[in-house]
């Protein structure tokens, strides 16, 4: 047990160093060689628990800074913080443990290596991702195809978008575990070669054209630390720096503040939002997104962002975070959790169908903060959209690597959709995202910085904008059912 634990402890390190803000994008396909072949040569049992502990130790590991929101920022006492962690982490393991009991079956009933890890086993791996993001509210944190965006696999992200990109990847981690074990090396690495060749094919594609001409935007970064952020000697303070930086955005087409920039609810600011447009007009800036929170006529209180200038609409976050922006529990645990004073009163959730932005004939599809690691979300705004905005408060999570890992996420949607992203965040990653995913510019996070630069403006679709996930899920689905006929049929005919 104590060699189990340490082998699934180990993996899951080197699994994590795969993603940001390490990017040791190899190390990943290596685990999933180890874990491929630990189910090769074990019962179906033994490597569910391995598995298990795997998934288990990605998520107390990968998502350790909860503990600096939860305890830290938010007050609730550490014992609380631990057990929530690691509550989620044995939530999360279950996925893994399902996939490495499926996985380990499959090499007992069909006794077919080749047959396994080209056919099922990566599908499987992909699957249950897939099923991750999108069970009970989804949580696609540390997918594997997230690790890879660094490297030529990531052309496939516009066909599958980053499941896709998870099943090539675990299907190389299968080759390579076929080449070591010996199982038709020629074979194989002609396939390998025919994944390398077509991924740097891939990785060249433009799918979508720019249009004619290019605007300039301004993203600010506030600075302010979560623990200062609502606290009534700093409010004026706070609208202050963010009304001083229009000074240095002149001539501006689009300027975009964080998530929740002015910590108020709109109603209660509304002299300073004609402020804002009245200096909008004298800076002769067309557009200036900034995040808010907003009360409806019933009054439910929303995450929104709101727009100022040549348009004005309201867009509320749609994708809340559980036990963030809304809490899943019944009234006794509410009514114990306002005792301990830690935040109970839930967001509202945004319409499914809700405008966009747009200067001149250029739409804005906007996501705020978490909303942006769910593709399929994303989509929903294209390709009528021309371009990515998102608003981003990580400042809940303090000087650790969840804005890295968020960012490297945020980076995928400009990947699948061909488009720019423009992201404004308090205290970092704020920048500019090319649409093939790699950084035009960002500002060095914890501190008040505003950058200043073009974009173009994008038209068309990918076909991961066309057909979401639906392409991947089926793909893996008629792949994983190939290869359990054609193992089923080798066994018949040897029985035979």
């Amino acid at each position: 047990m104590i060699k189990k634990i340490i082998a699934a402890g180990l993996t899951a390190l080197f699994f994590l160093l795969g993603f940001e803000p390490f990017g040791l994008s190899f190390l990943p396909i290596l685990c999933l060689a180890f874990l491929f072949y630990y189910a090769k040569q074990n019962e179906p049992k033994d490597t569910a628990g391995l598995f298990y502990l795997f998934g288990c130790f990605i998520f107390v590991g990968g998502l350790y800074w909860l503990y600096i929101s939860i305890h830290i920022v938010s007050g609730a006492p550490s014992w609380l913080a631990i057990i929530l962690i690691c509550l989620l982490a044995a939530i999360m393991g279950v996925y893994y443990l399902i996939t490495g009991f499926l996985i380990s079956l499959a090499f007992r009933e069909f006794k077919s290596d080749f047959l396994v890890l080209s056919f099922i086993s990566p599908s499987i791996w992909a699957l249950s991702e897939m099923v991750r993001a999108y069970a009970i509210t989804g949580f696609p944190w540390l997918t594997l195809g997230y690790s890879q965006i660094n490297n030529l696999l990531v052309g496939w992200a516009p066909i599958g978008g980053v499941f896709m990109i998870s099943f090539v990847t675990a299907l190389i981690a299968s080759l390579l575990l076929l080449i070591i074990v010996k199982k038709r090396p020629y074979l194989v690495v002609s396939c390998l070669l025919i994944i390398i060749s077509t991924s740097f094919f891939l990785r060249s594609v433009e799918w979508t054209e720019s249009m004619e001409e290019e605007y300039s935007v301004g993203l600010v970064q506030g600075g302010v630390a979560q623990e200062k952020k609502w606290l009534r000697s700093e409010f004026l303070k706070t609208l202050d720096l963010y009304r001083d930086s229009l000074t240095e955005l002149e001539n501006t087409n689009i300027v975009i503040w964080p998530e929740v920039s002015i910590p108020a609810i709109s109603a209660n600011v509304e002299s300073y939002l004609k402020e804002l447009e009245i200096i909008l007009k004298q800076k002769n800036i067309d557009l200036l997104l900034l995040g808010i929170n907003t009360r409806d006529q019933n009054g439910k209180v929303y995450n929104s962002v709101i727009s100022l200038g040549n348009d004005q609409i309201i867009y509320n976050k749609r994708h809340l975070v559980p036990f963030g922006e809304y809490f899943p529990v019944p009234d006794s645990i509410r009514s114990w959790m306002r005792e301990m004073r830690l935040p109970s009163n839930d967001i509202a959730k945004g319409s499914n169908s809700q405008a966009m932005p747009k200067i001149d004939d250029i739409f804005l599809s906007i996501s705020i903060c978490y909303e942006d690691i769910f593709g399929s979300e994303i989509i929903d705004f294209q390709p009528a959209s021309n371009v990515l905005v998102n608003a981003t408060n990580n400042a809940w999570f303090g000087r650790s690597i969840a804005s890295a890992q968020h960012f490297q996420m945020s980076r995928m949607r400009a990947i699948e959709t061909g488009r720019y992203l423009l992201r404004s965040t308090n205290t970092g990653i704020t920048a500019i995202v090319k649409p093939d995913g790699k950084v035009q510019q960002q500002l060095k996070p914890f501190e008040y910085s505003v950058l200043k630069d073009v974009f173009v403006p994008k038209r068309g679709s990918t076909p991961y904008t066309n057909f979401g996930d639906f392409f991947c899920l089926i793909l893996m689905i008629m792949i994983m059912t190939l290869g359990s006929f054609i193992g089923m049929l080798r066994l018949k005919n040897k029985n035979a």
